[in-house]
């Protein structure tokens, strides 16, 4: 991978067609963003949250005003759904307010915005794949601080594209393929709910379909509006957990053998979570003609990606 310079900073390509700015580089998607932008040959700015200051629209001004970037892209979010409960004035800061002000700004310098949002804006009540029709109703802080940055984006820049994924996951960061990697390392079995259903999606195939619609938008396919993408094949998050235990059972460090089902309710986790958002993709095929990546594969990767030290510390930050 091509590594991020210390943030804020800027890596222009010569004779690049397509200039991007990145909020939340630090994240999973933004930076899996800038890596592929980089590759692609396109110029990127980007920015993390301690040289970014979302809610102060002047800030965002300035920077767009200097770098002139082509598109935005948005992947800042304050996204721990736990901590979002605990502490939902900085959820909403970030999530709803931050969102406004880039979708704000990109307007009033006629620059098109991309928008980072979740399967988490649905109440996961009816078990059918959902589609860009089905009304926002959030059970948790995370869900409502996100749909109401939809909303906002939605109202104050025309030329806007929301891209709602699930369950992301990537070799760095606060996700479930790490935590549940840190279990098998010091556990003889682990739990995991089995009553929640969804589409695990590789943050760097969201990279992808980021960077596959801006340089359609860049050929004159403006279909504003928004987008559903994640990866394919439903699962539990036991499904998922197996999965992960399957993938890394040849290593000599894996301890635990089986995963454990068990309820939400039985689980207890401080924010109520959506029982089923599995998201129907079929818009993005029909309008970008972006097809669902299988997730085990991504997957496979971010396991290959780790070495048995990063694998025995994975989200303990040792």
């Amino acid at each position: 991978m091509i590594p991020l310079a210390p943030y804020p900073n800027s890596l222009i390509q010569a004779n690049a067609l397509i200039k991007i700015l990145v909020t939340g580089a630090k994240g999973q998607v933004g930076a899996a963003v800038c890596q592929r932008a980089l590759k692609m040959g396109m110029s990127v700015v980007w920015f993390d949250a301690k040289h970014l200051d979302l809610s102060d629209l002047a800030q965002i001004h300035t920077l767009l005003a200097k770098h002139k970037p082509k598109f935005v892209i948005n992947c800042a979010s304050y996204s721990v759904v736990d901590l979002a409960e605990a502490n939902p004035e900085d959820a909403y800061r970030v999530n709803q307010d931050g969102a406004a002000n880039v979708a704000s700004a990109c307007a009033d310098f006629d620059v098109p915005m991309l928008h980072l949002s979740t399967d988490y804006v649905f109440d996961g009540a009816q078990h059918l794949p959902l589609n860009e029709q089905v009304p926002a109703n959030p059970v948790n802080i995370f869900g409502h601080s996100k749909s109401a940055a939809e909303e906002l984006v939605r109202e104050n820049c025309k030329q806007h594209i929301i891209l709602r994924v699930g369950w992301i996951f990537s070799s760095s960061g606060n996700n479930f393929v790490l935590r549940t990697l840190r279990q098998i390392r010091r556990q003889e079995q682990i739990e995991a709910v089995d009553d929640q259903f969804g589409c695990p999606t590789y943050a760097a195939d969201v990279a992808r379909v980021f960077l596959a619609i801006v340089q359609q938008i860049d050929c004159g396919i403006d279909v504003w509006g928004t987008y559903h993408y994640s990866g394919a094949e439903v699962a539990t998050w036991k499904g998922f957990a197996e999965a992960i235990l399957a993938a890394v059972k040849q290593q000599p460090t894996t301890i635990a053998n089986k995963v454990v089902a068990v309820s939400s309710e039985d689980w207890q986790a401080p924010a109520p979570r959506p029982a089923f958002t599995v998201l129907d993709c079929s818009k993005i095929l029909g309008t970008f003609g972006i097809r669902q990546r299988p997730w085990r594969s991504g997957l496979v990767k971010v396991i290959n990606s780790l070495t048995t030290d990063e694998l025995m510390a994975a989200n303990q930050g040792e």
